[in-house]
């Protein structure tokens, strides 16, 4: 295992200092983006845009881009769980493939190199560098939130537009905005800046108190009795199995960016 994980990270000099983990890495995001291009059925243009723009982030080796890839990851696999729940259980919706993304990006070699080292872009200082190893590891949980709960709203939307095409009904306007903002806020964490762990435990407060009564009526609409339409909104009934799993995922973003908040809020009080 040693003897695997030296060849991994033993630097490639004919490709400027890489390692062939990184190479792997940018491989693995090719081919991802290889997948949903070519897969069947129309691509998934929120996906893709993440693929590309994450493989890009490691390809041109920016600080932040392991811990941005890893929240990737993370997005995927949460897309998936709502599949579980109707007992779709197949390669892609056991999310084997991030699982294997996720461990190879787990790596201290790569934290040196990327968040701990000084930054290869001229023009962008590296501030993840000058961080405590707290403060980088809460940077990274808020990032993996963000990224996470921006994925599953991205497919909320997704299913609550075809409902809404379908019946010529308005969209609701909170799973695209959170979304957009929450792909901001991760923006602000992979620069360094702490303001975007408040602007994702804000977010995901306002996602648990808008989705808690809608994730109730989903569950009614689910359950083994299966009543009826209940008082679900008929524009959420093709999404009724992602709302549950969209209202714990924000309940657990507040949790994990509350430790982060009160230090800045502290911070801000004692000035």
């Amino acid at each position: 295992m040693m003897d695997i994980m030296r060849f991994l990270d033993h630097e490639l000099r004919w490709c400027a200092g890489r390692t062939f983990r990184e190479l792997v890495i940018v491989a693995g995001g090719l081919g991802f983006i290889a997948v949903e291009v070519l897969g069947p059925g129309p691509p998934d243009l929120g996906n893709l845009i993440v693929y590309i723009a994450a493989t890009l982030l490691f390809a041109l080796r920016f600080f932040a881009a392991r811990a941005a890839a890893v929240a990737t990851c993370i997005g995927a696999i949460v897309q998936q769980w709502p599949h579980m729940r109707l007992g779709e259980l197949t390669p892609e919706t056991a999310a084997v493939l991030p699982l294997v993304g996720i461990a190879v990006l787990a790596c201290g070699d790569l934290v040196d190199r990327y968040e701990r080292a000084p930054s290869r872009i001229s023009w962008l200082p590296n501030p993840w560098a000058g961080f405590t190893a707290a403060q980088t590891r809460s940077l990274r949980w808020a990032s993996y939130a963000a990224g996470a709960l921006a994925g599953l709203l991205d497919h909320t939307l997704q299913l609550v537009q075809r409902r809404a095409d379908l019946f010529m009904l308005p969209a609701p306007w909170w799973p695209r905005i959170t979304m957009l903002v929450l792909v901001g806020a991760l923006v602000l964490l992979c620069l360094g800046r702490a303001i975007g762990a408040l602007v994702v435990w804000a977010v995901a407060l306002v996602v648990v108190v808008l989705v808690a009564p809608l994730a109730w009526q989903a569950e009614a609409l689910l359950g083994p009795l299966r009543p009826g339409p209940g008082n679900l909104p008929e524009i959420f009934h093709g999404a009724a199995h992602y709302l549950l799993p969209v209202f714990l995922l924000a309940t657990v973003a507040a949790l994990i960016t509350s430790p982060v908040v009160l230090r800045l809020l502290r911070r801000t009080m004692l000035a």
